[in-house]
């Protein structure tokens, strides 16, 4: 990878409802083989739900797709995944944006371009989300 390292994907706190909120694409992550990625949400009060989307691009964000969806309620969590460039993917993905069934992955497709998605439902006081991702 060129730029190995950690960046941060999403760092906001969660006022009112969300409805696919896209963050800025990261778009240093040329060569990517492994993402680890560790959502924290921090619950504050009040709201209903929330989900984090990871999502990548192989064309320079024109198309994303959902590798991973962190889901959260009313509990403070840290959730944590790994997926790797060498994992072989042998059926055709279809790619998603914001649909991934809560708590799964994608295994097997990561691109130079990745950002976050938030979606949440309800309105949460003193409550903040965090993606972060360990490039290698």
């Amino acid at each position: 990878m060129l730029n190995p390292g950690s960046f941060t994907l999403l760092s906001r706190q969660l006022t009112t409802a969300l409805a696919g909120e896209a963050q800025t694409a990261n778009i240093k992550l040329a060569g990517i083989l492994a993402a680890t990625l560790q959502c924290e949400f921090t619950y504050g009060s009040g709201g209903a739900s929330c989900k984090v989307y990871a999502q990548v691009s192989l064309d320079n964000g024109l198309t994303w797709i959902d590798v991973a969806c962190f889901a959260f309620t009313t509990a403070s969590a840290v959730k944590v995944i790994n997926l790797s460039a060498r994992t072989p993917v042998t059926v055709p993905i279809t790619p998603t944006q914001a649909s991934l069934p809560d708590n799964t992955f994608v295994d097997g497709i990561l691109g130079a371009t990745m950002r976050a998605v938030v979606v949440s439902a309800g309105n949460y006081s003193n409550t903040y989300v965090r993606l972060r991702l360990d490039a290698k």
